[in-house]
């Protein structure tokens, strides 16, 4: 007498183990705890067990891509899986391992947090002096003394107070603050001074002080939408390997796993570079990125099977038409978190 499968209602046989239509498990509704944490290991060391098995492969440069269209697929994990893991893992690490700041320089923000103890220093000075001339209270060699020392940080604070000037695609700027005022400066009173510009040279000045005052927003932010960037980037590529290689009559799809696997080398490499310059300071950032370019080359080479002149002809293509897709997506990807971001 055959039993119902309780996942997908098919006729399924009592000597079974599995459903023949949705390879679910045949065993009793039931589960116990036991089952519990042995099917939560299994499917957890499993995934590792494909992952590392994935990343041996992937060491050799299109070596999985191979597998994966020789029909090796069970062992490994499937292409956009590990892509999205990976960048999920490049994302972070950027984020937690790169310490720059946008359109700012640390000098920037150090030099700011300086001018407001300067600017202070200053205010307590000249009502100290304010006092002097209503009590007439100290010396003459005194009062010199006091002016030589507010003349003195007047002097340092004019040369620190830098005018931070933001250009678009006018040889004029749009909104001109300095440092002083975009770190300690009022909101309300920086808005006053922009009243009276367009709407559009108000928005980037707000977001241009936001940014100043809190640059780790802009970062999240961005870093949010960087992840999609780099999905919608790939059918591009996948485009551009399809026009490359159009005479070997491949599908979109075997171009599309090619360019997701190298870019996983791609990330993981760079990412391991990140953290080496991070820990160590040595440009490890830099060899990494070298590296993945020869890792693509040769992947190039070893799935395209052509020439190692031709392949690099191609390669040069590949990295110029790339480079005008990824600078057009970055520079929409920047401009509207800038313009967006709260």
């Amino acid at each position: 007498m055959e039993n119902q499968c309780p996942n997908c209602h098919a006729e399924i046989r009592p000597e079974s183990n599995f459903c023949s239509v949705c390879g679910q498990k045949n065993e009793s509704l039931f589960i116990t705890s036991r089952q519990l944490v042995t099917d939560f290991l299994t499917n957890v060391f499993a995934w590792d067990n494909r992952f590392l098995r994935s990343i041996r492969e992937l060491a050799r440069p299109a070596s999985l891509t191979v597998q994966f269209f020789s029909g090796a697929r069970q062992q490994f994990i499937p292409p956009a899986r590990l892509y999205l893991f990976t960048v999920l893992l490049h994302l972070a690490v950027i984020s937690y391992f790169s310490t720059g700041s946008f359109f700012f320089s640390d000098r920037d923000r150090t030099t700011g947090k300086e001018l407001v103890k300067l600017h202070d220093q200053i205010a307590t000075i000249e009502a100290i002096q304010d006092t002097i001339l209503l009590n007439d209270s100290l010396s003459i060699t005194q009062r010199d003394a006091l002016d030589r020392l507010h003349t003195h940080l007047k002097d340092k604070y004019d040369g620190l107070n830098d005018t931070i000037r933001f250009f678009l695609f006018e040889d004029d700027p749009l909104n001109a603050f300095t440092l002083y005022d975009l770190e300690a400066a009022p909101k309300d009173s920086l808005a006053v001074r922009m009243s009276k510009k367009p709407w559009h040279y108000q928005l980037i000045g707000n977001q241009f002080v936001k940014t100043y005052r809190d640059p780790k927003a802009l970062g999240t932010f961005l870093f949010a939408r960087l992840s999609w960037m780099m999905f919608l980037i790939l059918p591009f590529v996948g485009l551009i390997l399809a026009g490359l290689y159009y005479r070997q009559k491949r599908y979109f799809v075997e171009h599309l796993v090619f360019a997701l696997h190298y870019h996983v080398a791609a990330f993981l490499l760079v990412s391991l570079g990140l953290i080496g310059d991070y820990l160590i300071n040595g440009g490890w950032t830099t060899i990494a990125v070298v590296l993945s370019l020869a890792y693509i080359y040769i992947a190039m080479k070893r799935y395209y099977q052509q020439s190692w002149t031709r392949t690099f002809g191609k390669f040069i293509i590949l990295h110029i038409m790339y480079f005008l897709v990824c600078v057009t997506l970055i520079s929409l990807l920047l401009i509207s978190s800038f313009l967006l971001f709260a």
